[in-house]
């Protein structure tokens, strides 16, 4: 249990990608239920290219979450474009993701 678990009260199914396959389909290696606090409000954010692109929402979570992810959340598909990390003043321990969604 986190330091921010009891904010924590939507949920998500993460699905942690490697790569593609021959296809060009995502190669997905874990598929995962996360806590999070999901916020469905387009923003502009920047890609891992440096590109800006408006965001579906954003979630903050205490997973580990990558860009180019795949993230379920009340039946709609989106993919993972941006990842922040973000560290408590008073301890370094606990982390909390903010991750935008398009």
């Amino acid at each position: 249990m986190g330091y921010y678990t009891n904010l924590l009260s939507d949920t998500a199914v993460l699905k942690t990608v490697d790569g593609t396959d021959s296809d060009g389909k995502p190669n997905i290696i874990a598929l995962d239920e996360i806590d999070c606090k999901i916020e469905f409000k387009n923003a502009l954010t920047v890609n891992a290219q440096g590109q800006e692109v408006t965001s579906s929402g954003r979630l903050y979570t205490e997973s580990v979450v990558k860009i180019d992810d795949i993230l379920e959340i009340k039946d709609r598909v989106f993919k993972v474009v941006n990842v922040n990390p973000y560290y408590p003043i008073d301890s370094s321990v606990f982390v909390i993701n903010e991750v935008y969604f398009a």
